[in-house]
């Protein structure tokens, strides 16, 4: 309390409100974007004004310039250069409108990294990000085990949130729009709820809430019954604990791949098999039997070619963004959201050019930031903050070869927000790794 107060009787800088404003958005963004966005739009316009380096003086905005440029160009020779084969079923300016799903987050790559610049800002952050998505967690339950179906409203209906029951065998979606969504916030969240608990520090209330954290969260995103989110849940602790989460991580993984192995075998038929399988909830043996695609009107691998063979009739300049959608349901009468690959799906959309952009600068931020994180050549205790940085992005884009979460507006902001920290971790010629 002592500190908070001098906090605020200190004198502070322009900088210092654009911090409690970048706090305060990230704090309600799980909640409502709208509101997160009131309070991120004039953080990031401080950044931009006073105090950040200027853009093209940092040598990391370079690519992600070029990638912007690339996108508008197809944009525009989509709209008024090319001939639209599919101009019947496909609106061009779809690719414009499609552009705010890139452009601004490029801004807000730049824009946020003064406020994730060292490792008291990352870790002010960490524990908003974890205190917002108390919301998420409760709605989740509520949907979940109490069939809370909304609308739910707060401050005289400024916030309203709905949500819809849940139908089998879908899972937790709580304020997202699917359980997908869901489960690809809650891997956001989930290593920086093993991190806060275990940084060093005996306060028995701060390991209370942090342990209540860590639990919940996890059991929100099993309850997704989202196969992303299961993935998350195993390895990112051996990741963010290194040698000693390892010696926990083996026998627990060998234990669910044997136990699943005797579920669904055929080579162990019979009552006992039977009498487990009924112990745990259906939903769970479907994810892993082939019982749980029976009946899907297109196998994924089908998807996969269509957008391939989409891509390859205009490699350079893409077909147009949300073209799959409606290309694809007219081929095949089946409707898909997108190509479930965000490679894919941004080739489709701009061409093949500026996906290779970035995929090759996201990919070398991972890797030159995961050499700094995880070196622990120098002995000195930091933060596994950062280690929990590295674990969400790196899980959020591997989820993205199989589905494609990225456009839900939220989801994309925390992205792109945990580029810029890793990106300020390379940048930090001081930076110590943690010691193993």
């Amino acid at each position: 309390m002592r500190k908070i107060k001098l906090y605020f009787l200190k004198e502070k800088t322009l900088e210092d409100y654009g911090f409690v404003f970048f706090l305060l958005g990230i704090f309600f963004l799980p909640s409502t974007i709208v509101i997160g966005i009131l309070f991120l739009l004039p953080a990031f316009l401080i950044t931009s004004f006073s105090g950040n380096k200027p853009f093209l003086k940092d040598y990391w905005n370079f690519p992600f310039l070029l990638f912007g440029l690339l996108i508008i160009l197809s944009a525009i020779f989509q709209n008024y250069i090319l001939t639209n084969k599919y101009y019947e079923i496909w609106d061009a300016r779809l690719s414009l409108i499609g552009l705010s799903n890139w452009i601004p987050l490029i801004w807000v790559f730049w824009a946020c990294q003064p406020y994730l610049d060292t490792q008291s800002k990352r870790r002010s952050f960490s524990l908003i990000l974890v205190a917002g998505t108390f919301p998420v967690l409760i709605t989740g339950f509520g949907q979940y085990f109490l069939n809370w179906t909304g609308p739910f409203e707060t401050l005289n209906g400024l916030i309203i949130w709905y949500q819809r029951p849940i139908e089998e065998p879908g899972g937790l979606s709580g304020l997202f729009s699917s359980q997908n969504y869901a489960a690809s916030w809650l891997n956001f969240v989930w290593p920086f709820c093993i991190a806060l608990f275990i940084e060093k520090g005996n306060n028995l209330l701060k390991k209370t809430a942090t342990l209540g954290f860590l639990i919940s969260t996890g059991l929100a995103a099993f309850l997704t019954f989202s196969r992303n989110a299961w993935l998350g849940l195993l390895t990112s602790m051996p990741i963010i604990t290194g040698k000693k989460g390892i010696k926990f991580f083996l026998p627990l993984i060998t234990i669910t791949i044997l136990i699943l192995f005797f579920l669904l075998s055929p080579l162990f038929e019979g009552e006992l098999q039977n009498s487990l399988r009924k112990i745990l909830p259906g939903k769970i043996l479907l994810e892993f039997s082939n019982e749980g695609y029976e009946g899907l009107d297109v196998k994924r691998m089908e998807i996969y070619k269509s957008a391939f063979g989409l891509i390859k009739e205009n490699p350079f300049f893409g077909i147009g963004a949300g073209s799959f959608t409606e290309i694809f349901f007219f081929n095949t009468n089946f409707w898909k959201g997108h190509s479930h690959n965000l490679l894919f799906e941004l080739s489709l959309s701009y061409g093949i050019p500026s996906t290779i952009i970035f995929f090759i600068t996201t990919t070398n931020i991972l890797y030159l930031s995961y050499k700094k994180i995880f070196s622990g050549k120098i002995t000195i205790y930091t933060s596994y903050i950062d280690r929990a940085f590295w674990t969400a992005l790196f899980f959020f884009l591997i989820s993205q070869i199989a589905d494609v979460q990225y456009f839900d507006g939220k989801i994309s902001l925390i992205a792109w927000i945990l580029i810029a920290g890793l990106k300020n971790i390379i940048s930090d010629k001081n930076y110590k790794p943690l010691a193993e």
